[in-house]
């Protein structure tokens, strides 16, 4: 499952999150505003609290909105 760590005003989180639909791809929203469980998992994946994070098994990851990077994780 696609995990997206973001936070409801972040425009980046909103632009993985639209990319994502577009592209027909099912995921989880994580807010890490609302979520300490959440906000600590994204420390642990990515090493900040930078988002959005966008991850398919919790080691690599996509940091910020780059549709290429996103492409190549998702193998698509």
């Amino acid at each position: 499952m696609v995990k997206v760590y973001s936070f409801e005003s972040c425009p980046w989180c909103t632009k993985v999150k639209n990319y994502l639909k577009a592209r027909g791809v099912e995921y989880e929203v994580h807010d890490i505003e609302l979520n300490e469980d959440d906000a600590k998992e994204c420390l642990r994946i990515s090493g900040d609290l930078t988002v959005p994070v966008t991850t398919v098994d919790g080691v690599n990851y996509v940091l910020g909105f780059d549709k290429r990077k996103i492409d190549a994780l998702l193998g698509i």
